[in-house]
């Protein structure tokens, strides 16, 4: 590695995005985010501010529940248009949780309705029906 270029250690690296330095730990072991360089002696890990977008781009597919193995093959051969095809197919899934959601929210209002009336109702106003 360039002596010039300026190397973090995997805590600093973790803190700027957030994460936890096992999160690359377990990056680096599984072959997924390598870091640039190790330390020889100690086993140190050490990252390039150069590796950032990365990084990044690794931890929003996370966010969007992307498994480990499909960040793998995009990894393997990432581009503009691998990533839009998957973007559009985590958007397309999104659209359907939410969908499913708003179904949801509106059965659980329905019956919030009722059960708001039926608690308001005068006693007397419910008849009994005999067998």
């Amino acid at each position: 590695m360039n002596k010039e270029d300026k190397t973090l250690t995997i805590g600093q690296f973790a803190a700027m995005h957030g994460i936890n330095k096992k999160t690359l730990m377990w990056y680096d072991e599984i072959g997924l985010f390598k870091p640039a360089f190790i330390n020889p002696q100690n086993g140190y890990r050490f990252y390039s501010y150069h590796q950032s977008p990365i990084l990044e781009t690794i931890l929003l597919l996370r966010e969007l529940d992307v498994s480990i193995h499909e960040i793998q093959d995009f990894m393997k051969n990432r581009s503009a248009r691998s990533l839009k095809c998957l973007l559009e197919e985590k958007i397309t899934d999104l659209n359907l949780q939410i969908a499913h959601l708003e179904a949801v929210r509106a059965t659980l209002c329905t019956h919030h309705q009722n059960m708001a009336a039926l608690l308001t109702m005068d006693l007397s106003e419910i008849t009994v029906i005999e067998k």
